[in-house]
Formats: structure tokens, C-alpha cells, sequence
């Protein structure tokens, strides 16, 4: 029963490994959880995050066993998954869920929370919450309603049905659906992509996006301005407007 961090070639890995309980998350593990993000260094040697699970599954969600032992520490418990969810939103460098099987609760919102998900053509997502007696967690109330829109959203909450990794697909909550036995090199391929990109060039297009909700167009604008005279002075920037302009001519 662990959360791995592992590294290579500029791609840090994350893999909830508890494949008896499908990946289900103990407190133990959501801290684990939450010590790798804060270790990671975005910009540095970390460029990608992919998030994953072990042995057929993504994540089955929190466990909630002993959920009714200790009602005191229920918040300060909830309150570390939500980080996890937030840091995986915030992370200046693209995160990507690669999700095979299940996906449910904290662990569906855990998934779509990344920049991209990609998924096997046998994984399934699952707000089961309604299913324990539970209300939402772990940022479904705010992430679905913008993914797949409000009606969609409230369907899958309150009837808390399972979802094809194709329906998924469909209603913008996946970005792309891999047979299973493709995944990994469609993952690998994505991710080595992402990771040859200029680092400031990737925060700054996702600082931009997750502080869309927040702005009007002329403030988007602006902020948009403010953050390319920024980029543009950079080594990597330089570089490839260089070569862009030496191969293709010099449009943006």
C-alpha cells in the first residue's frame, strides 16, 4: 500500500499502488501523495507529471473504512486530498492521468483535475459519493461543471452512475480513449512531447487558463501580454523563434 515517485528523462511518475483494494487511498497514502507533489521541481528536472495507478486500476477513491471512527480529525483528513487535488490543478508543468479501469470519487476528481487524460478503452469513471451516503469531494462540484457542463455534471453526481471511458470522451471529460494495450505508448509519446517544450512557455499558458474563470477578455488580454513579453525573453524562446524563422518564416 503506497504512493511511488519516480523519475526519468525529465518525466516525474507518480503510481498509487494498492491494487488489492483497486487503489483505493488511505489517509496514509494521500499524504504520501501530497509529499511527492511538494517534492517535485517544476522547471527543473521535472518537466511532465503523470499520474497513475497499478495492476488494472487508476483509483478506486478514498477508502472509507474507520470513515465513522474519528468524526474530530474528518476535516483535517478531507483537507489533504483537497490539497492533493489543488496542487495536481496549480503545478506549472503539465500533469497528465493515465487511467486504466476504475476511476471513482476522489480518484475520478484526482484524474480529471490533470491537463490531459488519457484512457483506456476499458476504464470507467464513477462519482459514487450519492452511493456511501456521501456528498461531493475533492473538487467534483467545481471541475465537472466545467468539463462536460452543468446539466451533465449534475446527472453523474446525483445518480452517481459509472461512465465509459467513451462517454467520457464525448462529454469533454477525457481527452483521448487509447485501446488498453496502446495507452502506455500513446501516454509516452505525449509526455516526451510535452517535456522538449520551453518550461515558462507551458506555466505561463497554464497560468493563463486556470485564471480564465477569474477574468474578462480585456483583463485575459492583458494578462496574456504580460505574460508573452515575459516569455519571449527566455533562452528556449529565443531559440526556437531562431529557428522557426530560419525553417518556416516568422508568424506566431
Amino acid at each position: 500500500m503506497t504512493v511511488r515517485l519516480e523519475r526519468y528523462d525529465g518525466v516525474a511518475r507518480v503510481t498509487i499502488d494498492r491494487p488489492e483494494k483497486r487503489n483505493a487511498m488511505t489517509d496514509a497514502m494521500w499524504s504520501q501523495l501530497e509529499e511527492h507533489l511538494a517534492a517535485l521541481d517544476p522547471g527543473g528536472a521535472d518537466r511532465v507529471l503523470v499520474v497513475t495507478g497499478a495492476g488494472g486500476a487508476f483509483c478506486g477513491g478514498s477508502d472509507v473504512g474507520g470513515l465513522l471512527d474519528d468524526l474530530a480529525s474528518l476535516p483535517g483528513r478531507i483537507a489533504v486530498s483537497n490539497r492533493c487535488v489543488l496542487a495536481m490543478r496549480e503545478l506549472p508543468i503539465p500533469t497528465v492521468a493515465k487511467v486504466d479501469g476504475v476511476a471513482a470519487g476522489s480518484g475520478a476528481n484526482l484524474a480529471i483535475a490533470c491537463d490531459l487524460v488519457y484512457a483506456s478503452d476499458r476504464a470507467r469513471f464513477a462519482q459514487l459519493f450519492v452511493h456511501r451516503g456521501l456528498s461531493l469531494d475533492s473538487g467534483a462540484s467545481w471541475l465537472l461543471p466545467r468539463l462536460v457542463g452543468e446539466r451533465r455534471a449534475r446527472e453523474l453526481c446525483l445518480l452517481g452512475d459509472p461512465l465509459p471511458a467513451a462517454a467520457a470522451h464525448d462529454m469533454g471529460m477525457v481527452t483521448e480513449v487509447q485501446p488498453a494495450d496502446a495507452l502506455d505508448a500513446r501516454v509516452d509519446e505525449v509526455v516526451a512531447r510535452l517535456a522538449s517544450y520551453s518550461p515558462p512557455a507551458l506555466a505561463g499558458t497554464k497560468q493563463l487558463l486556470n485564471d480564465t474563470w477569474t477574468r474578462g477578455l480585456a483583463d485575459a488580454l492583458q494578462a496574456e501580454t504580460d505574460n508573452q513579453v515575459a516569455v519571449i525573453t527566455t533562452d528556449a524562446a529565443r531559440e526556437r523563434i531562431s529557428s522557426f524563422g530560419r525553417t518556416r518564416g516568422a508568424a506566431r
